[in-house]
């Protein structure tokens, strides 16, 4: 090579690091979420916290989910702890934290929320909750659905405060509910189905939904008392038990104890293709692990455009007691 090709090929690399070189002096352009699950330590305790609820709205996330914490062990009820999601685009560093940093005015928003909670509150034990927004006006509104077992088996119930803005009372999902243990409500992406979790045609946990009316305000769709067919999805549901379903776009994960996981429950996911949920795959060793691994959700968290935050629950080794709360990056299909 001549000195003079040689000359030409360093100022084309120059100016190719020059190009690539973000002007505002980040190093890295988008963020990144880890690849194997990490212990969301400030919101975990020595008791049980898991069954976990966020919807997408962004870094500043209004994170709810189950704990026996305030009754040191006993029944679980759901709380509200703000997680904030920062990533360094200077360092690389991500920062999952329990606190209001950088919330200003979504504060008041979002702090509403514990008023919702508190009505739900019972001395049996609430689980499985889903936070629903949607916006009004320049309000958000909030549609909280969650399990609670009260009464016996466990049934699907829900607070809004839509039309009251302390939350209305609590409802039941009449058209969801049986005599068995019923769980874990997930609409899915239109929301044109409600699926849901059940043993009430055998001795596990099968995967059910039911055809709603996506035009239906939220509140008045879950107040219906009308009898819906329960329909079992053959393609989800095996031999084993399969809980905790969770829609997030065409994805949907969950929780199961069928044969060939890792022991215990694992964590799978499916894709729907063509209005129809595909085989489910099992997300690996990677992720699961020869204990329990729970209630997966996925969030829109903001730092990364290839990847979704999960987040789960899990009882396995190193956590700070019983059943943590975890997260991970999943990537998108």
């Amino acid at each position: 090579m001549t000195k003079i090709v040689k000359i030409a090929v360093l100022i084309i690399l120059f100016i190719s690091a020059s190009c690539e070189k973000d002007p505002r002096g980040y190093n890295y352009e988008q963020g990144s979420l880890p690849e194997t699950p990490v212990n969301l330590t400030d919101f975990n305790t020595e008791y049980d916290d898991y069954n976990s609820t966020a919807p997408s709205l962004g870094r500043l996330i209004p994170f709810c989910f189950s704990t026996n914490r305030n009754s040191q062990g006993n029944d679980f009820d759901v709380i509200f702890e703000p997680m904030n999601i920062n990533f360094d685009k200077t360092t690389g560093i991500l920062k999952v934290t329990n606190e209001y940093a950088n919330w200003g005015v979504y504060m008041d928003d979002y702090n509403i929320i514990r008023t919702g909670l508190n009505k739900i509150k019972t001395s049996g034990n609430e689980f499985g909750p889903n936070l629903l927004t949607a916006y009004n006006s320049n309000e958000i509104n909030f549609t909280l659905l969650y399990s609670t077992d009260i009464t016996g088996n466990s049934q699907i119930n829900f607070t809004s405060n839509s039309s009251d803005e302390n939350f209305s009372e609590t409802k039941e999902v009449a058209f969801l509910n049986s005599a068995f243990e019923d769980l874990y409500p997930s609409f899915n992406s239109d929301n044109s189905k409600l699926y849901f979790c059940s043993n009430r045609n055998v001795a596990r946990f099968d995967i059910y939904f039911v055809n709603t009316n996506p035009e239906t305000e939220i509140e008045l769709l879950l107040s219906d008392t009308t009898n819906y067919e329960v329909l079992r999805d053959n393609t989800l549901s095996s031999t084993s038990d399969d809980k905790c379903p969770f829609i997030f776009g065409d994805k949907m994960v969950f929780a199961s104890n069928r044969a060939g996981g890792f022991g215990g429950y694992d964590l799978y996911y499916s894709i729907l293709k063509n209005g129809i949920w595909q085989e489910p795959v099992n997300f690996g060793e990677q992720i699961n692990t020869t204990f329990d691994e729970y209630r997966p959700i996925l969030i829109n968290e903001g730092v990364s455009w290839t990847q979704t935050m999960m987040v789960f629950s899990s009882n396995r080794t190193g956590g700070l007691g019983g059943f943590d709360l975890y997260f991970v990056g999943i990537e998108n299909e």
